[in-house]
């Protein structure tokens, strides 16, 4: 029993605010350290997130997609065609209290494409059925 009572007790201690990001909703609860020692932080107040933090519900909007890397991936029977991309979204309702952070960048990779057969290549320039496909070309690159 007194391990399940530690382990509740570490799970209902409140997040430190260093664990504070710009994502993190403001007014969040956290614990700031007002004394320090030699072993860490010896007592500490109550206090909220702040700084940049969210004050709203973000509505993320598509702003650009840049195609930046194509490549394939296979095995003995199939292969899938994959295109990596840098997309920017905006946040129209600017929840951030900071503009910087009312656009958000991300690399997505998707499979845009696939075969079947015998060691199929899924970058040689043609899809499903040998029929010329400019989608089955790849730059092998894997990141943005």
């Amino acid at each position: 029993m007194p391990l399940a009572i530690l382990f509740f007790t570490q799970s209902a201690e409140a997040q430190t605010c260093d664990q504070c990001t710009p994502y993190s909703a403001c007014g969040q609860e956290c614990t700031r350290c007002i004394v320090f020692s030699m072993d860490g932080c010896q007592e500490t107040e109550d206090s909220t997130c702040h700084g940049a933090c969210m004050q709203c519900t973000p509505n993320y909007v598509e702003t650009s997609r840049q195609l930046r890397g194509t490549y394939g991936n296979g095995s003995m029977f199939s292969c899938s065609h994959h295109k990596v991309e840098l997309v920017t979204r905006h946040d129209n309702n600017q929840c951030n209290t900071s503009s910087a952070y009312w656009d958000v960048t991300t690399c997505e990779d998707t499979v845009d494409g696939g075969k079947s057969g015998w060691f199929p290549d899924c970058c040689n320039g043609y899809g499903p059925g040998g029929v010329l496909d400019s989608t089955y070309t790849c730059n092998n690159f894997h990141s943005c």
